[in-house]
C-alpha cells in the first residue's frame, strides 16, 4: 500500500510539473516587465546618473527568468564547452552573467514612458519551446518589436534568446565570440567577454 501511495505521488508531482510547463509564460513575462518598469519610474529622474539602480532591478526580477546557463553553453558551443574546465566553465558563465545584465540594463537607462504590449501566443504551448511577441510601445518615437524565445526547464519558462527587430541577442553573441573561439585561449576568452561593450538595442 505504502509503494502504491508513493507511486501516486510521483506521478501527480511529474504531471503537475507538466502541466504548469503547458501554461502560458505570459503572466511571468508581464508581471517580470511590469515590476521593472516600476522601478524605472520610481527612479527616472536619476537613471543615467546611477545605473546601479537599473541593474538591481534587472538582477532581481529578470535574471531569475532567464537560462543564463544555456546561452552560456550555446554562446561559446558545444566543443568548446566541452575542453573547457570545470573552473573555466563557472568563470565563462559568472562572466556571461554580467554581461547579460549590463545588455538589458544598458538600453534601459533611455526609459521615457515606454509601455510593453505583450501579443496572445500562437501555437501550442505543448512543446519545450515557445516564442512570444511584444511591441514597446514609445512615446517620442517608433514602437519596437520585440520577441522572447522561452525553453520549458523543470516544468518553468526560462527565456533563453531575446530579439529586437529582427535581430537575436544570441546569435548576436554567437557572431561576435566566433572569431575568438577560433584564435584565443578560454582566459582570453573569459577576459574579452568581461570587457565587452554593450550596444545599444534601439
Amino acid at each position: 500500500m505504502r509503494a502504491i501511495k508513493s507511486l501516486v505521488f510521483m506521478v501527480m508531482l511529474s504531471l503537475s510539473q507538466f502541466l504548469w510547463a503547458q501554461t502560458s509564460p505570459l503572466p511571468m513575462l508581464e508581471g517580470t516587465a511590469n515590476q521593472i518598469i516600476a522601478t524605472l519610474k520610481e527612479n527616472k529622474s536619476t537613471l543615467k546618473q546611477n545605473p546601479h539602480v537599473i541593474h538591481q532591478a534587472v538582477k532581481r526580477y529578470l535574471l531569475p527568468n532567464v537560462d543564463v546557463s544555456g546561452m552560456s553553453r550555446s554562446v561559446l558551443g558545444r566543443q568548446a564547452w566541452t575542453k573547457a574546465s570545470p573552473s573555466e566553465r563557472q568563470q565563462f558563465s559568472q562572466a556571461f552573467t554580467q554581461l547579460v545584465i549590463r545588455t538589458y540594463a544598458t538600453p534601459l537607462a533611455e526609459y521615457t514612458d515606454e509601455k510593453i504590449k505583450f501579443l496572445p501566443i500562437r501555437g501550442s504551448l505543448e512543446g519545450r519551446f515557445v516564442r512570444v511577441n511584444s511591441v514597446i510601445i514609445r512615446s517620442n518615437g517608433q514602437n519596437i518589436p520585440l520577441s522572447y524565445s522561452l525553453v520549458s526547464k523543470n516544468g518553468t519558462w526560462k527565456i533563453y534568446d531575446l530579439s529586437v527587430e529582427g535581430v537575436s541577442l544570441l546569435q548576436s553573441f554567437r557572431s561576435q565570440f566566433a572569431d575568438a573561439l577560433r584564435k584565443s585561449s578560454m582566459q582570453e576568452i573569459i577576459k574579452q567577454l568581461r570587457e565587452q561593450p554593450v550596444r545599444k538595442a534601439a
